[in-house]
């Protein structure tokens, strides 16, 4: 079958579609109190993510270079928290909400301390604390700061700190007043200068979403490895960005988007989901507060439309959702297949694929599971999703399963999502997301060992005729008589007896005493391990040609299991009084040789799937 090696991952579509419908949004003004501020394009607009496991989606204008302007304060901040610690820092700067704007005189009675570290004066003052025997040495510092969180060399847009500089008279004031208090201890110039430079680093959309995604991995960059903020400080960052870091909407936003966030006057926004994911936003259109009118939009549509709220739900890590992986030329199902079907899943079986899941699935968790599909999804005809040994199918990760079962079924593939009978959530956001899918079966098996079943049964039907399990297949032709002579087979022929079985009927039961076995002709049996208070575990489906109930001929030991015939059938029954000593001993070797094979590859399925 011919079909595309990839398809775009959700998250990447689900981007563009928003950026689509977000980019008609011109509402809000360019900044204009920093005269450099007003050459930017209002139509510039970018979207970026990068998620704890290195993977960065973008749309739009995500390279667009910007200054960073006040989104370096949380992470200026946690340089300062770094290299001072919390009680020196915490004895200059507050962390209380102001409810203010960002230029505003929100300093303590008495002692002059700033609110918090998100307001000017308090990002003025906790710039004043960074170490360094140097305006320029602390800088450097501040610069290679932000490098570890961007994974690449930083730098200042001059003409911007120029017009910064030149025009920052209140934020001048602040710092003097600062210095009248003793909150900045030494000449606040220097300082102030400093701070003018962090605001005026360039950046870009990408940059800030791994900038959040360093927050979200506990402070390591999840691309270079490199840790960016002492794990202990990370915690600290994010609260202040909670309470404080989108000024006097701070209240609005963590109400209705509900993660840890910064804005910038030059028209960035980056938001952070812990253990999850950075999200970034450009657009230069300002509303009153001075927040991106556009990032507002898209930061408030990804919380809803992923179900992002800090406080909805528990939340997971992306880590150790797939328990296991592989196909169906590894690990076959429980359907005892005949030696030419054997042949063929060993040469055609990378085909199937198999995904056994667990734990929690949220956005970050299934974005792993999304690009490593797509990674591995060249040949691949059947996907099999297992969702038995998931506990919970967060909304993010119900649209996102759904858009890539839409994506490969449109390519001709098929997706199949066993384990999801109890998941009623689950299923419905599934066909919200995509209507379509309540006209497929992808839901039709109850485990992934029928689901795995019927692909190979599909594989098998499209690489040789199939086999009708209707037909009647000769007793000679049993996989039992390969090694018997014609003579040998005609003694056991001679003492079989042929018995119909309609479907659903009992061939024996576990527990009954054993004295025959049984070679089938015609139809399928299941081999059913029961369970009390639960339904019987299938061990295994027999077609024509195959055999069971022989063990006790060498053991004498009752029944083990149950064998039921699936559809209606018939088989030959041997008594075992009836066998001539000379055959026992054949039959037992060509048993003996066959029970080897298959346990060696249960053995070697057990090391695959744990």
């Amino acid at each position: 079958m011919a079909v595309k090696a990839l398809v775009d991952s959700p998250i990447q579509k689900y981007l563009e579609a928003l950026h689509g419908r977000v980019a008609d949004l011109r509402e809000g003004d360019l900044a204009s109190y920093i005269p450099e501020l007003t050459s930017a394009d209002p139509e510039w607009f970018g979207i970026a993510v990068a998620t704890v496991d290195g993977h960065v989606y973008q749309v739009g204008d995500s390279r667009q270079a910007f200054t960073i302007q006040s989104i370096s304060k949380p992470f200026v901040y946690g340089l300062a928290l770094a290299d001072l610690g919390v009680e020196r820092v915490l004895a200059k700067v507050g962390v209380e909400p102001s409810g203010e704007a960002f230029n505003s005189i929100s300093l303590e009675p008495g002692t002059g301390r700033p609110l918090n570290p998100m307001i000017n004066a308090g990002a003025i003052a906790t710039t004043c604390m960074i170490a360094g025997d140097s305006p320029e040495q602390r800088e450097q510092r501040i610069l290679e700061m932000f490098a570890r969180y961007t994974g690449h060399p930083m730098v200042v847009d001059e003409r911007v700190y120029a017009s910064e500089a030149r025009t920052g008279h209140r934020n001048r004031a602040l710092a003097h007043l600062m210095r009248n208090f003793d909150v900045i201890e030494t000449d606040p110039e220097p300082g102030l200068d400093l701070y003018f430079r962090q605001c005026s680093v360039l950046v870009n959309c990408r940059d800030l979403a791994l900038m959040g995604a360093c927050l979200a991995n506990n402070g390591v960059n999840p691309v270079t490895g490199v840790r960016a903020l002492p794990e202990a400080q990370v915690a600290r960052v994010l609260s202040v960005m909670s309470s404080c870091g989108m000024y006097d909407y701070s209240g609005g936003w963590i109400y209705s988007v509900g993660m840890p966030a910064k804005s910038g006057v030059g028209g960035g926004i980056v938001a952070v989901l812990p253990g999850q994911v950075g999200i970034a936003v450009f657009s230069p259109l300002l509303d009153a507060r001075g927040n991106s009118c556009r990032g507002i939009r898209v930061c408030e549509e990804i919380s809803r439309d992923f179900d992002l709220h800090l406080f909805h739900t528990s939340r997971s890590t992306s880590a150790a959702i797939i328990r296991a992986r592989y196909d169906a030329m590894l690990v076959g199902s429980q359907r005892r297949r005949r030696l030419a079907e054997r042949d063929l899943l060993a040469q055609h079986g990378a085909r199937v694929r198999v995904y056994e899941l667990q734990g929690e699935l949220t956005i970050g968790a299934t974005e792993s599971l999304v690009h490593e599909v797509l990674d591995e999804l060249a040949g691949v005809e059947v996907l099999i999703l297992d969702l038995a040994r998931v506990v919970n199918v967060d909304q993010a990760a119900a649209r996102m399963l759904a858009d890539l079962a839409r994506d490969l079924t449109g390519q001709g593939r098929t997706v199949l999502i066993p384990g999801a009978a109890n998941k009623y959530a689950f299923m419905r956001l599934v066909a919200q997301a995509w209507p379509q899918s309540q006209d497929l079966a992808i839901f039709q098996f109850s485990d992934s060992d029928h689901a795995l079943e019927w692909a190979e049964d599909r594989l098998i039907a499209t690489l040789a005729p199939p086999t009708d399990p209707t037909q009647e297949s000769a007793l000679a032709d049993n996989d039992l008589c390969v090694t018997l002579s014609g003579e040998e087979r005609a003694g056991l022929a001679a003492i079989a007896q042929r018995l119909e079985f309609a479907a659903g009927t009992p061939v024996f039961r576990t527990g009954e005493a054993a004295n025959a076995l049984f070679l089938i002709a015609q139809g399928r049996f299941e081999v059913l391990l029961p369970a009390p208070g639960q339904p019987p575990r299938r061990l295994s489906t027999l077609s024509p040609g195959m055999y069971f109930g022989e063990l006790p001929l060498a053991s004498g030991q009752p029944r083990s299991a149950d064998v039921v015939a699936r559809d209606g059938g018939a088989c030959w029954r041997v008594p075992f009084a009836a066998i001539e000593a000379g055959l026992k001993i054949r039959l037992l070797s060509a048993i003996a040789s066959q029970l080897a094979e298959r346990l060696a590859e249960q053995a070697r399925v057990q090391r695959l799937v744990g």
